[in-house]
């Protein structure tokens, strides 16, 4: 609607646990990848899955979802792995996030992406960076990975500090050099708290200066060794400086493609935003309409590294089953998952808000506050004011 998009990255619209900013605003028809996940999902009531593929990483980060990096018993192995992927091929799901833990700490990692790229299946990677090398990014291209998404949260010194490993900063910079200069997408994502917010203009200027133009941006999830950790959290006024900071990249200049995780009253925030300014809000109310600014129970499943079937990759002790004796295709029939979707069961300040359709507030943070996936989110940033 405002200017010409990038059609690779937009093949990854619509599917994950997240806020587009510019999709919501960009009137473009449906990818390939966009019809296969909502026809698997319409006979399945899966589109995309988001694998933990193992608790292993070389860093130490303040705020990791998942805990205790060092325990890997139980994770699945090669041929259960094959398993897996054999079933999503079969059942037509056409995209497979593979994040970790560090996925490229597993041995098999590159008979996984073989197995996806022949069951075309679109692959994108989350890493931290540290372990590429021209083979590994050879083997990437090879398999043909679709985006790499690198974690950076903020200058050397400051992601230095909060990865554990001094000189990491560096390392990510000159790899993902190396990987844009062999052809490989990529993608900065970050996580929003009190100790990386100043440092959100830096990671998206400093991707900018490299020739990246994706970028993703987590709310903090009080899980794993952040457990309890309110204090690392931005107030809903911060939320509101950052978002004018964001809308400006996105949609006024135009200048990325900037995703919102577990953050998404940012969606309806940005409707009251535009439509203040202006702008035709139709489009953005159609998508979040079809696909909530939360999807769970809307087609994208997350898988633990223990095979676990999560509703979200942030509910890591909350299981609907396991990879290795449930039918995925059951899923469908959920009765929680449907609830969900049809946002005819939320409770509180979610259950009553005007946007509830089109937001449905953070499920992993309800459950994580109340220990109900369909309780209010206590984190939505809706009573900040809008930014002018």
């Amino acid at each position: 609607m405002f200017y010409t998009h990038n059609r690779q990255l937009a093949q990854m619209q619509d599917t994950q646990l997240m806020v587009h900013l510019k999709s919501l605003f960009y009137s473009r028809e449906m990818t390939s990848v966009e019809k296969r996940c909502r026809e698997a999902y319409a006979k399945h009531g899966i589109s995309t899955i988001i694998w933990n593929t193992t608790r292993q990483c070389g860093l130490n980060c303040t705020h990791c979802y998942i805990g205790d990096t060092q325990d890997t018993s139980g994770e699945l192995n090669t041929a259960e792995v094959a398993s897996f992927l054999a079933q999503l091929h079969e059942m037509g799901v056409p995209l497979i996030f593979l994040t970790g833990g560090e996925p490229l700490l597993r041995k098999d990692i590159f008979e996984i992406l073989k197995l996806c790229n022949d069951y075309q299946i679109t692959t994108v990677l989350s890493s931290n960076g540290l372990l590429l090398d021209d083979e590994k990014i050879d083997a990437l291209l090879r398999y043909n990975v679709h985006y790499i998404a690198l974690s950076l949260y903020g200058p050397a010194a400051q992601h230095d500090s909060i990865v554990g490993l001094p000189q990491s900063h560096d390392k990510i910079i000159e790899n993902a050099q190396k990987c844009m200069k062999k052809g490989i997408k990529v993608a900065f994502k970050t996580v929003v708290s009190s100790y990386t917010y100043d440092n959100v203009p830096y990671i998206i200027e400093k991707g900018l200066s490299l020739g990246i133009k994706a970028f993703y941006l987590c709310d903090l999830i009080e899980t794993g060794r952040a457990e309890n950790a309110k204090f690392w959290r931005i107030s809903p006024e911060q939320w509101g400086t950052l978002a004018e900071y964001l809308f400006d990249k996105v949609i006024v200049k135009g200048e990325a493609e900037i995703d919102i995780g577990a953050c998404p009253s940012l969606a309806p925030l940005a409707v009251e935003y535009f439509k203040n300014k202006g702008y035709d809000i139709g489009h953005a109310v159609q998508r979040l309409s079809a696909m909530s600014a939360c999807p769970v129970g809307q087609g994208p499943i997350s898988v633990s590294a223990k095979g676990d079937i999560l509703p979200c990759n942030f509910m890591q002790q909350f299981k609907l089953g396991n990879v290795r004796q449930n039918d995925l295709a059951k899923l469908k029939d959920n009765q929680l998952l449907k609830s969900i979707a049809t946002k005819a069961n939320l409770k509180g300040t979610c259950g009553s808000c005007q946007y509830k359709t089109l937001c449905c507030g953070c499920r992993a943070k309800a459950y994580l506050t109340n220990k109900d996936i369909e309780d209010q989110d206590t984190t939505c940033i809706l009573p900040a004011k809008t930014p002018k």
